[in-house]
């Protein structure tokens, strides 16, 4: 699966063994003693209509015996309508067979007040599904599958079994939680703990509290909800907030237990290999600047080290060794984070792991301390100047100073270093800046123009446009970005291909982009007597975000960090006199300002626009202030000129008359371009897709 030039007939093998192996593994035995049986009502108050997918869960059932370290589930489901006998009748069970093993305790369909057995070992198959796969990461965990026969409209499906085993690299810690509601209401939701050891606990959004006694010697917590009912979701809310009923529970009291905990997984007792000495002493004699020497060990951890992450068992915690991941030249996040460290201290060069949470690193501290909130590793350095500086090993093609590499906005993470107690908040410190300049030549009113883009992106976003000239071909990119204008323009040609230039040193990247635009004159918005060509800064339009409504409970989330100016140049047709604009509008979430004028013959029109957010999200106490001032900018950040079309058709361009009619004031009207919030939505999820490639 990860040699390539493995046979046909030996991965045939491997699959077949692996069949083998896991169809041992599942049993069937009864409820274990310790599970309290819990009851549900088969028609709770529940309105159906608020039901999806046709399927209406009864009870949640999760119970866990920390001492046995076994793992109770149990769901039942009733199928509310006929779209809900395809996913109904499908059970998926998945574990990692490194350490654990799956026990079957009971498949029943509830039919007319008659209970139908479904339980039979030989019904399930056992699949390596790894769905991680297209990330490079393969955790060796397997699903058990069966599709259920006969399963129809009305039938309840009661599922229970249990899985043995946590992951040893835990030692003798627990920690795990919940959700007290779903995405849709519950009958009942039961959650239950058997432990040998005292457990802190605490809920989000929750008044629950949990039941708490004691069987043979151990104590018992136990939470249970009925009727839950389903969050309220508003739109746009940033991917790191908790809208659900979040139960925590953990033996881990503080933060610095998992620091200690973590030490003995990154032990600094590693004595490099030849080879890996061999490496040090290249970049320790290449230069004798220390922060060159943190540039040269970044870019090859990154680039020469290719990420792919083997995570079965202790693995998802534990990297391998530097020198295992070096002669292997592959590694996943912790891997090559490790690998940098290493070498780094055997230069001299004070640097740690960094615990961290790609979606949730922002509500990080309304988590209990766990190794289990983490999901990425990366690397903080202190220079000798005790400058702070983090870097992702797993990132690639990153370039500049190595004080100005980018860092995504992770916000609060956990740094592996003796004494450390507590989080840490990880604040980008680049802006991100991408500039814009659009020359626009109109050589005739009505009549076609061009338009020539020089597109300068720095840092990040930088970074990202070099991912993406690298990884496609010019062809394709020419393609995409006429599909961009495509959007806002009819009509538009390209008269060349675009032109890269790449300057790594500073980390900035300049596109040149040429098109022809047959209809750049269109009937003007609201008078179709007039024409008009209407000027937008698409590079801030790609990012604003304009509320649909006016309240708001939950934060707001922004693409962050953006800094963007977009420079309009027009060549007009002939002397159009245009009033200076001057307009800015501020707000405690993003600064925006619109600028014009013409040049003194009055045949060229310069529009300049700068939009820079200050924070990744709005607070609903803020919202206010941020929907007032987004209406602010909505009014002015279209810019049209325009001209009757009798006068446009006449040609004659010389007359007094038509020169007093020519329209010279700027309209500026607001309007969303089709395609925009589809650019926006599709930049997020790409954004969420790529941070989440890089989990631990």
């Amino acid at each position: 699966m990860i040699i390539k030039t493995t046979n046909l007939y030996f991965i045939s093998l491997i699959f077949l063994f692996s069949f083998c192996l896991c169809k041992a593994q599942i049993k069937t035995t009864n409820t274990p003693q310790w599970v309290v049986n819990q009851s549900y009502d088969k028609n709770p108050d529940i309105d159906l209509n608020e039901i999806s997918y046709g399927l209406l869960v009864l009870l949640s059932d999760e119970q866990v015996h920390i001492p046995k370290k076994e793992r109770y589930l149990r769901f039942v489901r009733k199928i509310t309508d006929n779209v809900g006998v395809q996913d109904g009748s499908s059970i998926s069970i998945n574990y990692d067979p490194t350490y654990q093993q799956l026990f079957l305790h009971k498949i029943q369909v509830i039919r007319n007040g008659k209970t139908i057995n479904k339980l039979n070992v030989n019904d399930f198959q056992t699949i390596r599904q790894e769905s991680n796969a297209e990330s490079y990461i393969y955790d060796g965990s397997l699903n058990a599958l069966t599709n259920l026969s006969d399963i129809r409209n009305g039938d309840i499906l009661d599922v229970s079994y249990t899985i043995k085993g946590f992951n040893p690299i835990q030692g003798n810690h627990f920690s795990g939680g919940t959700t007290l509601n779903d995405f849709q209401p519950v009958g009942k939701i039961n959650y239950a703990l058997i432990s040998n050891k005292k457990l802190i606990y605490k809920s989000l959004n929750s008044d629950i509290e949990p039941k708490i006694g004691k069987y043979n010697g151990y104590t018992t917590y136990n939470w249970q909800t009925t009727l839950a009912k389903a969050p309220e979701f508003e739109e746009n809310t940033p991917s790191w907030y908790l809208p659900y009923q979040n139960l925590f529970v953990s033996d881990f009291e503080t933060w610095d237990e998992v620091v200690k905990w973590a030490l003995n997984i990154y032990q600094d007792d590693v004595k490099p290999s030849t080879s890996l000495k061999a490496k040090i002493e290249q970049i320790k004699n290449s230069t004798e600047y220390e922060g060159e020497r943190i540039s040269a060990t970044l870019k090859f951890v990154q680039d020469d080290i290719r990420y792919l992450g083997l995570e079965s068992g202790i693995g998802a915690y534990k990297p391998f060794s530097p020198n295992k991941v070096l002669e292997q030249r592959f590694g996943d996040c912790k891997d090559k984070s490790w690998l940098m460290v290493t070498m780094l201290r055997n230069m001299g060069i004070k640097a740690y792991p960094v615990l961290i949470n790609t979606i949730y690193g922002e509500s990080l501290h309304q988590f209990l301390p766990s190794p289990k909130v983490f999901d990425h590793v990366v690397v903080k350095v202190i220079d000798s100047t005790d400058t702070n500086l983090f870097y992702d090993p797993t990132n690639s093609n990153q370039f500049g100073n190595y004080k100005s590499v980018s860092f995504p906005n992770y916000g609060k993470a956990l740094v592996i270093k003796e004494g450390v107690t507590s989080l840490e908040q990880i604040t980008s410190k680049s802006e991100d800046l991408v500039e814009v300049f659009d020359t626009f030549d109109l050589p005739t009113v009505g009549g076609p123009g061009t338009l020539n883009i020089m597109t300068v992106y720095r840092e990040a976003e930088a970074d990202i446009m070099r991912a993406r000239y690298k990884s496609s071909s010019l062809s394709s990119l020419s393609r995409d970005f006429k599909s961009y204008y495509d959007n806002l323009y009819d009509g538009v040609e390209v008269l060349k291909d675009p032109v890269f230039d790449d300057d790594s040193l500073a980390n900035k990247i300049l596109v040149e982009e040429s098109y022809k635009i047959d209809k750049i004159w269109k009937p003007m918005v609201g008078n179709d007597k007039n024409i008009a060509v209407e000027f937008l800064p698409y590079s801030i339009l790609d990012i604003f975000v304009s509320p649909a409504e006016k309240e708001r409970e939950t934060p707001f989330a922004l693409y962050y960090p953006t800094h963007k100016k977009h420079q309009i140049t027009v060549k007009l047709p002939r002397r159009w006199p245009v009033p200076k604009d001057n307009y800015s509008v501020n707000s405690k979430s993003f600064d925006f300002s619109l600028k014009s004028k013409t040049n003194s013959g009055q045949d060229i029109l310069y529009i300049n626009y700068e939009y820079k957010n200050k924070s990744n999200y709005v607070n609903p106490e803020d919202f206010d202030d941020y929907y007032a001032k987004i209406k602010e900018v909505e009014q002015i950040i279209s810019y049209y000129i325009y001209i009757p079309k009798s006068e446009a058709k006449s040609g004659d361009f010389d007359t007094a008359g038509l020169n007093h009619n020519l329209a010279s004031n700027i309209t500026k009207i607001f309007y969303w371009i089709i395609g925009i919030m589809a650019l926006i939505v599709i930049g997020l999820v790409v954004f969420v897709i790529r941070s989440n490639k890089k989990r631990n």
